[in-house]
């Protein structure tokens, strides 16, 4: 079963760095002219990064649970199938032995 877990890991890396690799080559093949140019000022000014918003924060925060609850339902369901998968082997085996 981990080897099935394993393949399906390096499937989604795989087709996540395809989509990686394609869009990077549409951004190296786009004209010159889409791209944006910047005057060169003397004095260049900071533009720090401001706090998100409350809204934002809750978004977040709510997002991150879901992934939470999802990532140990998954969890549940695999450990659940995993000792099914194994009484029923243990079955079959001693079925034919």
């Amino acid at each position: 079963m981990s080897r099935l877990l394993l393949a399906c890991v390096f499937a989604l890396m795989s087709v996540v760095g395809i989509a990686g690799v394609a869009s990077a080559q549409e951004a190296v093949n786009a004209p010159l002219a889409a791209q944006q140019t910047t005057a060169v000022n003397p004095a260049p000014s900071v533009n720090a990064p401001q706090e998100p918003s409350p809204e934002e924060r809750a978004e977040t925060k709510r997002k991150l649970w879901m992934g939470g609850i999802a990532v140990l339902l998954f969890v549940l369901v695999y450990y659940r199938n995993k000792k099914r998968w194994a009484v029923w082997r243990k079955e079959r085996k001693a079925k034919k032995g």
